[in-house]
């Protein structure tokens, strides 16, 4: 069965979750690739979890992987990965949807879409990404 927006919008927060039952803003992601564009991501669950989640670690992890599988880009497509800080680092994503809108999920709330031109976003994003194939 494919997979539409909606069936994303309200997953609930878990840390280091990869499933339908539990994701965090890296799952959302790495789920919506996987069922709506087809394309595997890297779950990094395993180093999200030794890094034990402080933002600066994972800002590392961002940067060292950023390098590695993705291309930053000025004008974002739908399924891009949208970069935002939290503090002072770069340790938060979620997936451009088109129209300013992108999906994410920031514990300990469930995933919801929302406008990257709000208040509450526009200040933090670093960037858009896309995946190297």
């Amino acid at each position: 069965m494919t997979k539409t927006v909606s069936d994303f919008v309200g997953i609930p927060y878990v840390p280091h979750g990869r499933e339908y039952a539990g994701a965090d803003c890296w799952g959302i992601l790495f789920l919506y690739y996987r069922d709506v564009l087809g394309t595997p991501v890297p779950a990094y669950s395993a180093e999200m979890e030794a890094r034990e989640f402080c933002n600066r670690s994972i800002g590392l992890l961002v940067d060292e992987e950023r390098e590695k599988h993705w291309q930053q880009v000025d004008t974002p497509d739908v399924g891009d990965c949208v970069l935002m800080r939290a503090g002072r680092h770069d340790s938060h994503v979620g997936v451009f949807l088109g129209q300013g809108r992108m999906l994410h999920s920031e514990g300990p709330d469930p995933s919801v879409i929302e406008r990257i031109a709000d208040m509450r976003w526009r200040n933090r994003i670093s960037g858009f990404y896309r995946l190297n194939q």
